[in-house]
């Protein structure tokens, strides 16, 4: 497998992901378009958890555009976006601009072999322990990860309730020091694929291994579920601390909001 096809394979992984989360949220809805562009509302605040994504090398804006008009319904009182592996070209800017989505920005997409991360595990912070969540500790989850991104809790426990939580292909896990949770993430597991999103500390404990912490056991356990490599979005804070891991930007995806 060469490493494009290797980018493809996680970024296919991720619109999966993505899809089945839309699928078991309440009131979820999720359409693939003609040309497998995928078009999620599941309800949240934030806005990429709504809207449209296309990982094709080059977006077809047709697709785009027809994936738009039948979103509008659903996003009247929500936050949207197109997101874009591929170049967005003038015909997609405009079409974004068109709806309200003037704010453009480029994430990294990384990823990490699982075999290459097994050779990097540290030691680890002593003074910090990682279990998973069960899905009755939503709580514990929203409320952490809330105030780890500055956020009301209720955006995240409104997302990840805990049928969410509970399904078979979601982890939440909780960082703590000496019994203290200090910070929080989450994984998905499909397609031989893990993929990693909200991973926060609390701002009084960074820099002291809680976040390496997590993703160190995000990367064990979904390697002994069967996981061959991890990817991500990140943000550019967190970006030193993946590529301390030995996470590599592969890629860089446009995201429309507004």
């Amino acid at each position: 497998m060469t490493e494009q096809d290797a980018v493809r394979a996680a970024a296919e992984a991720f619109q999966a992901a993505t899809e089945r989360l839309a699928d078991v949220v309440p009131n979820g809805f999720h359409q693939r378009g003609p040309a497998d562009a995928l078009l999620t509302v599941t309800g949240s605040l934030i806005p990429v958890l709504n809207g449209i994504m296309s990982v094709s090398d080059v977006p077809d804006a047709q697709e785009i555009t027809l994936l738009c008009e039948k979103l509008q319904p659903y996003v009247e009182q929500l936050p949207w976006s197109i997101r874009l592996r591929g170049e967005a070209g003038q015909e997609i800017t405009g079409l974004a601009a068109r709806h309200g989505l003037t704010t453009r920005t480029e994430q990294p997409f990384m990823l990490l072999s699982l075999k290459d991360a097994q050779e990097r595990q540290g030691t680890g912070s002593g003074s910090v322990t990682v279990r998973p969540l069960a899905a009755d500790e939503h709580e514990t989850f929203a409320t952490v990860l809330g105030t780890a991104f500055g956020a009301p809790p209720m955006i995240i426990s409104s997302l990840y309730t805990p049928h969410v939580l509970g399904q078979p292909f979601v982890t939440t896990y909780l960082a703590e020091t000496d019994g203290t949770p200090v910070g929080a993430g989450l994984a998905i597991v499909g397609e031989r694929h893990v993929g990693l999103a909200n991973i926060g500390v609390l701002p009084v404990h960074r820099r002291r291994g809680a976040g390496r912490a997590l993703v160190e056991a995000i990367l064990r356990d979904a390697s002994a579920a069967g996981a061959h490599t991890a990817y991500l979005h990140s943000s550019d804070e967190a970006l030193p601390l993946f590529e301390q891991l030995g996470f590599r930007t592969r890629e860089s995806w446009s995201v429309f909001t507004a």
